[in-house]
């Protein structure tokens, strides 16, 4: 808060102005350390931390993200953000846009695969456009029915951001209002990554929001080839696998298309939907259920043996990649490969599990 003397015409109004500030900022940590360390809150604390910021009368420690995204059906996030109502002071972050996109940027994405995770610059260039700095607190909410929004809290880990200030609305922005949240109803704009790349030139490039890349978690085709111990065949083509991969564990968190459209070999398969509560696709259910979920599949989380997370196009995978560190699994043997079956299944020289026809 920035306190401006000739606000006051004696020491005692100076004194209350003093007081009132310290007090706000008391509400302002208070409302911060609530949250801290925890990726799942629920609808009650994310009321409680709303409450408390938003009498500051200055600027949040906290900085509320839409996320909503369905992979299919006519539902489209970007459209219902800016239609509204949201959270007021929310953004949207629409992870098909803010990405590595082909026709953006195809020499990071010759593919053109879907939604891969998107070149610092642009993601800084949105930070700065969302008024996000570094040092805030992330609340995540999605939409009823919307699965995915831990996606937008991989990315935001993945960009160098506090894991331990990056955090999941637990409940649907449904919720949030039969629970008495505010919203802002008037329509929006979301800028688009043409926009934010436009406005990157006009600023030489130069961002508040300074990205620290964290590639640790993600692999590539390469790294997946190396992994599962394959070589190819270079006479006939044909890639074998020389070795049964005992040291990799792959986990594949699609739905039917598991089944119908093929996986790699030896994927263990445990759909995302499975993660969630029957009647809540954003709510995670109990650690002990996931614990579970995991032995039933003969997955043993806390096992040392490198995990790699493939869905469809590097988006489920998230929901799996959190619910493995929810049940207490140390991330560092973790991955996600990004690019998956959309990379994986359309490449005719990689080793696949096809559906018999």
């Amino acid at each position: 808060f920035l306190l401006v003397s000739s606000f006051s015409s004696s020491s005692s109004s100076s004194s209350s102005l003093q007081q009132t500030s310290m007090n706000n900022n008391d509400s302002y940590n208070s409302s911060s350390s609530s949250l801290e360390g925890k990726s799942l809150v629920s609808i009650e604390e994310c009321l409680d931390a709303y409450k408390q910021t938003s009498n500051q009368g200055g600027s949040s420690s906290i900085s509320w993200v839409d996320a909503s995204w369905w992979h299919k059906g006519d539902l489209n996030g970007r459209d219902l953000f800016e239609q509204g109502p949201r959270i007021p002071g929310s953004v949207h972050l629409d992870m098909d846009d803010i990405a590595a996109r082909g026709d953006l940027f195809p020499e990071l994405n010759p593919k053109n695969l879907p939604h891969m995770l998107p070149p610092k610059e642009l993601f800084a260039a949105a930070m700065d456009n969302f008024g996000i700095q570094k040092s805030n607190h992330i609340i995540i909410y999605g939409r009823q029915s919307c699965f995915f929004t831990p996606r937008t809290l991989f990315l935001f880990r993945y960009m160098g951001h506090d894991p331990r200030k990056v955090h999941l609305m637990q409940g649907s922005f449904e919720e949030w209002i039969a629970a008495g949240g505010e919203v802002e109803t008037e329509p929006t704009t979301v800028a688009k990554a043409e926009e934010l790349l436009a406005s990157n030139l006009e600023n030489n490039n130069k961002y508040d929001y300074q990205v620290t890349s964290n590639a640790e978690n993600v692999c590539d085709m390469n790294d997946m080839l190396r992994y599962m111990n394959i070589n190819n065949n270079e006479k006939e083509n044909q890639p074998t696998v020389t070795e049964e991969h005992e040291d990799v564990i792959i986990l594949d968190p699609r739905g039917s298309s598991f089944a119908s459209k093929g996986h790699m070999p030896g994927a263990i398969h445990i759909p995302y939907s499975k993660l969630v509560m029957p009647d809540n696709s954003l709510k995670f259910k109990p650690t002990e259920e996931l614990r579970s979920i995991f032995e039933s599949a003969g997955v043993d989380v806390k096992s040392e043996r490198q995990v790699i997370c493939s869905c469809g196009s590097g988006v489920s995978v998230c929901s799996l990649f959190l619910a493995l560190e929810l049940c207490g699994r140390d991330s560092k043997n973790t991955f996600l490969y990004d690019g998956s079956w959309a990379e994986w299944g359309n490449d005719p020289n990689t080793p696949k599990i096809m559906p018999s026809k």
